[in-house]
């Protein structure tokens, strides 16, 4: 029996394929191959400004602005070919895309992970870029990036163990300044100081410097009482940020610890001409004022700061101290007898009132407060 076959006339159908056809976007497949991502994205916009309805070009430019980093494009193009994407529900949009099995139709799972992860970091969402950065990880994408970025999650979230085995890991794969001033980092936070000073000084000898860098370095430095060299690391970032309460902050200790009150006043002056409502300036300022014997006006700082911050144990036990040397012994106990109700267990509450009975010469006392304070009596 014969059969009779039809063919579909090949001018129509290449018509068709003609009127589809797009060298912008061809041309845009071509130079992201070849890694021209400027080109490719000013190919993509002719592209999509030729044919603006096909959806197929707005995924393309989705998946390209995804790995570029660049959401707020790539939730515009990803819009055309899914209206219930907007730019409020992109972000947890892309996580459930991801998961979801089909999710590979925006390309690499892990890329976007990252650069979710990424995003998640920067808004301050640490537990969940954390949990991005640990897929892409956990699905063999181990890149020094990832795993600098895992640290700094930890970092945040005040896991600082964790976070200098992530940047040592990263550091093992490609050493660069920024893992290395993330080291350090975690390293001071660690009270590892030498290590920490080593980190920093790898990074400056990748000839690379900044101003977080030279403050981290100098709290290394005043730590270890190198105090010389920690002020002339304050006193370089000060030159760039004048008002920089950190700074100004550091460099009057190291000006203390160095017996130059004069100029630790002149540093908490001009902070507090910036941070009048900070009560820790006000703290150190009033200690400097101590040390240059200034009590009645270290009392007004210490007044000041517990103005701001009233439940401080710190200005209070500083403030019986001054009191103690202006003669107010009988204030300066009552602060103390208030500090010892807070924490009866606290030996150097004990010796502070030890040291206010000492000097308003009630010794027997004083002796009795003193073996509290060591622990010889209960």
């Amino acid at each position: 029996m014969q059969r009779l076959l039809v063919v579909k006339n090949p001018v129509s159908r290449a018509r068709r394929w003609v009127k589809r056809l797009n060298f912008w976007y061809l041309g845009a497949r071509v130079t992201k191959h070849l890694g021209a991502q400027q080109f490719t994205a000013w190919l993509l916009e002719r592209a999509l400004r030729a044919q603006p309805q096909r959806q197929e070009l707005h995924l393309e430019a989705g998946r390209f602005y995804l790995r570029l980093g660049q959401l707020e494009k790539a939730a515009w193009h990803c819009r055309r070919f899914n209206p219930s994407v907007n730019g409020e529900n992109f972000a947890h949009w892309l996580e459930s895309t991801c998961r979801a099995p089909d999710g590979v139709f925006l390309g690499d799972r892990l890329a976007m992970l990252a650069v979710l992860g990424n995003w998640y970091l920067q808004a301050g969402e640490y537990r969940k870029a954390l949990e991005c950065f640990r897929q892409v990880t956990g699905g063999g994408r181990v890149h020094a990036t990832i795993l600098n970025n895992k640290g700094l999650c930890l970092l945040r979230l005040g896991q600082d163990e964790a976070a200098l085995a992530e940047f040592r890991q990263a550091a093992a794969l490609k050493v660069t300044p920024e893992i290395l001033v993330n080291m350090g980092l975690a390293l001071n936070r660690l009270g590892r100081w030498p290590e920490a000073l080593e980190s920093y000084e790898r990074a400056q000898r990748l000839r690379f410097s900044s101003p977080e860098l030279l403050i981290n370095k100098g709290y290394a430095l005043f730590q270890m009482r190198r105090y010389e060299e920690a002020r002339l690391c304050f006193e370089m970032v000060r030159s760039l940020s004048p008002t920089d309460i950190t700074v100004l902050n550091n460099l009057a200790a190291c000006y203390q610890m160095a017996g130059r009150f004069d100029a630790a006043a002149e540093c908490y002056t001009a902070a507090l001409r910036y941070f009048p409502h900070d009560g820790v300036l006000h703290n150190n300022y009033a200690l400097c004022l101590v040390r240059q014997k200034a009590y009645h006006e270290a009392l007004s700082h210490y007044d000041r700061a517990l103005e701001l911050d009233p439940g401080s144990e710190t200005f209070l036990a500083n403030k019986a101290e001054c009191l103690t040397r202006l003669g107010r012994f009988d204030e300066a106990l009552a602060i103390c007898d208030l500090l010892l109700r807070r924490a009866p267990e606290n030996r150097f509450f004990w010796g502070l009132k030890a040291d206010v009975l000492a000097a308003a010469g009630a010794d027997a006392e004083a002796v009795e407060h003193y073996n509290r304070a060591l622990g010889l009596t209960g």
